[in-house]
C-alpha cells in the first residue's frame, strides 16, 4: 500500500512538472513543437458539439430575442421593462463569466460545461411559456447564468489544439453562434412572429441545446484537474477555492451592472440614489475583490500577475470591454431603428439586418478559422477595431436624413467587428496567459465583453431615449403647426404619432383636422427625430472605439507561439478515472493517469 501512495505522489509530481512547464506559454510553444500533428476525430465531434450549445445560448436566447423584443414585450403587454429584457441575460452572462473562468481551473472544463448546458435549456423552457415580461426576464437572466459557463468552452477547446489552431477552434465556437442563428436571426425572429409565435426562438433552443449536451457528454473528456492537484481530493480543492474574492468580485459586478440596467428609467432617473449607489457599491467592491486578491489570498483566482501582463492580456481586456459596448448595444438598437424610422413590416426588417449577419458570419467564423492561413494576427485583430470606429462613426450620417440603404449597409462594416476581434482576442490571450490561469483569463475576457455589454445598454439606450424624447417634441410640434393642427392638441398629438408610426390602429383618432396626408407627414417627422436620435448614439461611439483602437496597437504579436504545441489533449476516457490497483491512494485521492492515452501522433 505504501509503494501505491508513493507512485501516487510520484505521478502527481510529475503532473506538476507538466504544469509548470506549461505556465511558461512561450516556452512550451517554442520548445514542444512536433514537426507533424494530427487532431483526432473525437476531438472534433467534442467542438462542434460545444459550438452546437451556443446557438441557443447567444445566437436565438440573446440575438435573436433582441431583434424582436418590442414585440415580444408588447404581446406580453409590458414595454416598461423592455431594457431588463437585453440586460438580464448581459448581467448575468457576465456574472457567469468570473465564476466559470476560475472553477474550470480547478475543477476541470467538462462538469461546468455540461451545467451551463442543462441551465440554458431550462432558460429556453421558461421563456417558451412566459405568460408576462417579468418571466421573460426571469428567462433571460437563467439562460444568461448557463452561457457563461458554456463559455468555458473558451478555454477547453484552445487547449486542446496545436497552438497555430487556436483562433480556428475559437470560430468553430463563433460559428455555433452564427451559423445558422445569427446569420439570420432578426430575419428568422421577424417570420417566427409573423407566421407561427416567437416562443419557438426557445423551443429552437430547447431542442438544439439538448442534442449539444448529448454530444458533449459523450465525446469531450478532458483532464479533470488543469492545474496537476491530483493528490487532492476534490473536498481538498473546494476548501482551496478562493471563495472570497469570488465572491466579492461577483457580487459587485451584479450590484453596479443592476444600477447600470435600472438607470435611466422612469422610476430610477440616472440622478436618483436608487441607480447612483449600486453602481458606486458595486465598482467599490470590485476593486476591494482585486486588493484582496491581490494582495492577502493564499490562493487568489485573480493573480496580480496575469494583470501585469499589459500587452499579452490587459489591453485586449480594454479593447473587448469597448468593442462590447458598440456590439450589444447595437444589437437591440439595430432592429428596433429599422422599426421606428423604415418599416413595421418584421420581415422587412428582418431583411435590412442581412447584410450585417452575413458580414457577422464571414468576420465571426470564417475568418478566424482561415487565421492560421491568412497570418498577422495581431494586425488582424487591429483592423477589426479601425473598422469598428469607422464605420460605426460614419453610420451618423444614414439617419439624418433617414436613407433605407445606408442604414442597411454601413454599420454592417462596423458592428460585426466585434465578433471577429473577440475570437482574435480569446486566441491571442490564450497563447500568452500561463496555462493554469487559462480558464481565468478566458473568464475574465468574457466577463469584461458581457460588462461592456451592459454598459453599452444602459449608456446608449439612455442616451437615444433621452434625445428622442427631444427631438420628438420638436419636430412632430414643428410638423403639427406647419399642417394647421391646433396647438392645444399637441399633448394627444405627440404620443399618437408615436403610435401611428408603429403602426397602432386609429392612433390619430378624434384629433380635429387630422387626414391621412398629415397623418402622413406626422410619421415622417417622428422617423426624423428617431433618426436624430440615433444619429447622436452613432457620434458618442466614436471616441470610445478610439480608445480600443489605440489598445490594439498595443497587443503583444502572438505569431511566433503559434506553433504545433498542444497544452491539454483529451484523455481517454478509461484513464480519467483510476481504481485503487491503478492509483486511487489509501485516503481516497483521485489520481490521473499522467501518460495519456492516444493514438500515435494524435491529439486526442
Amino acid at each position: 500500500m505504501a509503494n501505491d501512495v508513493e507512485r501516487n505522489l510520484r505521478r502527481a509530481e510529475d503532473a506538476r512538472a507538466a504544469i509548470e512547464f506549461e505556465d511558461d506559454p512561450h516556452r512550451a510553444a517554442l520548445e514542444d513543437d512536433p514537426e507533424h500533428t494530427e487532431v483526432s476525430f473525437k476531438t472534433w465531434l467534442a467542438i462542434f458539439s460545444m459550438a452546437a450549445s451556443f446557438g441557443p445560448a447567444v445566437g436565438l436566447g440573446f440575438t435573436c430575442v433582441a431583434a424582436v423584443v418590442v414585440q415580444i414585450t408588447n404581446d406580453l403587454g409590458n414595454d416598461a421593462d423592455l431594457a431588463w429584457v437585453v440586460g438580464a441575460w448581459s448581467l448575468s452572462t457576465a456574472c457567469s463569466f468570473s465564476l466559470g473562468g476560475p472553477l474550470s481551473d480547478v475543477f476541470g472544463r467538462r462538469d461546468l460545461i455540461l451545467g451551463g448546458q442543462a441551465v440554458v435549456m431550462v432558460g429556453c423552457i421558461v421563456g417558451g411559456v412566459a405568460k408576462n415580461v417579468a418571466t421573460l426576464i426571469a428567462s433571460e437572466t437563467v439562460i444568461g447564468l448557463g452561457t457563461g459557463f458554456v463559455f468555458v468552452a473558451y478555454a477547453g477547446v484552445p487547449e486542446m489544439l496545436p497552438n497555430k489552431w487556436r483562433a480556428l477552434g475559437v470560430g468553430i465556437l463563433e460559428g455555433g453562434i452564427m451559423v445558422p442563428w445569427g446569420m439570420v436571426g432578426v430575419l428568422l425572429g421577424a417570420a417566427l412572429l409573423e407566421y407561427a409565435s416567437w416562443r419557438w426562438i426557445f423551443y429552437l433552443g430547447i431542442i438544439v441545446e439538448g442534442l449539444a449536451l448529448v454530444g458533449t457528454a459523450l465525446c469531450y473528456w478532458p483532464t479533470s484537474r488543469p492545474r496537476g492537484d491530483f493528490d487532492k481530493t476534490r473536498w481538498q480543492q473546494f476548501k482551496e477555492v478562493d471563495w472570497i474574492g469570488l465572491s466579492l468580485f461577483t457580487l459587485g459586478l451584479a450590484t453596479a451592472l443592476v444600477g447600470l440596467t435600472w438607470g435611466g428609467s422612469p422610476d430610477h432617473p440616472w440622478k436618483s440614489a436608487s441607480s447612483i449607489v449600486p453602481i458606486v457599491v458595486g465598482v467599490a467592491v470590485v476593486a476591494l475583490a482585486f486588493v484582496y486578491d491581490f494582495n492577502f489570498a493564499k490562493a487568489p483566482l485573480f493573480p496580480a500577475k496575469l494583470f501585469r501582463m499589459w500587452r499579452g492580456f490587459v489591453v485586449l481586456l480594454i479593447g473587448l470591454f469597448i468593442s462590447g459596448m458598440n456590439f450589444h448595444a447595437m444589437s437591440a438598437l439595430f432592429p428596433q431603428g429599422s422599426l421606428f424610422m423604415f418599416t413595421t413590416d418584421s420581415i422587412q426588417i428582418g431583411l435590412i439586418s442581412l447584410p450585417t449577419n452575413l458580414i457577422s458570419t464571414i468576420v465571426g467564423a470564417l475568418v478566424p478559422i482561415c487565421a492560421h492561413r491568412i497570418g498577422h494576427i495581431k494586425w488582424l485583430f487591429a483592423a477589426g477595431m479601425a473598422f469598428q470606429a469607422i464605420f460605426m462613426g460614419a453610420s451618423a450620417a444614414t439617419v439624418n436624413p433617414n436613407n433605407r440603404w445606408a442604414w442597411t449597409f454601413v454599420p454592417a462594416f462596423g458592428v460585426p467587428m466585434f465578433l471577429m476581434v473577440t475570437i482574435l482576442g480569446y486566441a491571442i490571450a490564450s497563447l500568452h496567459v500561463p496555462h493554469s490561469h487559462l480558464g481565468v483569463a478566458m473568464g475574465l475576457l468574457g466577463t469584461f465583453r458581457s460588462a461592456g455589454g451592459a454598459v453599452g445598454n444602459a449608456i446608449f439606450n439612455t442616451v437615444f431615449q433621452d434625445k428622442f424624447r427631444t427631438f420628438s417634441g420638436e419636430e412632430i410640434t414643428k410638423a403639427a403647426l406647419a399642417s394647421g393642427l391646433n396647438a392645444a392638441d399637441l399633448g394627444a398629438i405627440i404620443p399618437g404619432t408615436i403610435a401611428h408610426n408603429l403602426g397602432v390602429p386609429h392612433s390619430l383618432d378624434g384629433i380635429e383636422g387630422m387626414t391621412p396626408a398629415i397623418a402622413e407627414t406626422l410619421r415622417s417627422a417622428v422617423r426624423l427625430a428617431y433618426g436624430r436620435a440615433f444619429q447622436f448614439v452613432f457620434y458618442i461611439t466614436i471616441p470610445f472605439s478610439v480608445i480600443a483602437l489605440i489598445c490594439s496597437f498595443w497587443v503583444e504579436d502572438p505569431e511566433p507561439y503559434m506553433t504545433n504545441h498542444v497544452q491539454s489533449a483529451m484523455n481517454n476516457r478509461v484513464n480519467e478515472k483510476v481504481g485503487l490497483k491503478d492509483g486511487l491512494s489509501q485516503d481516497g485521492v483521485e489520481v490521473e493517469n499522467v501518460e495519456r492515452a492516444r493514438e500515435p501522433n494524435t491529439i486526442g
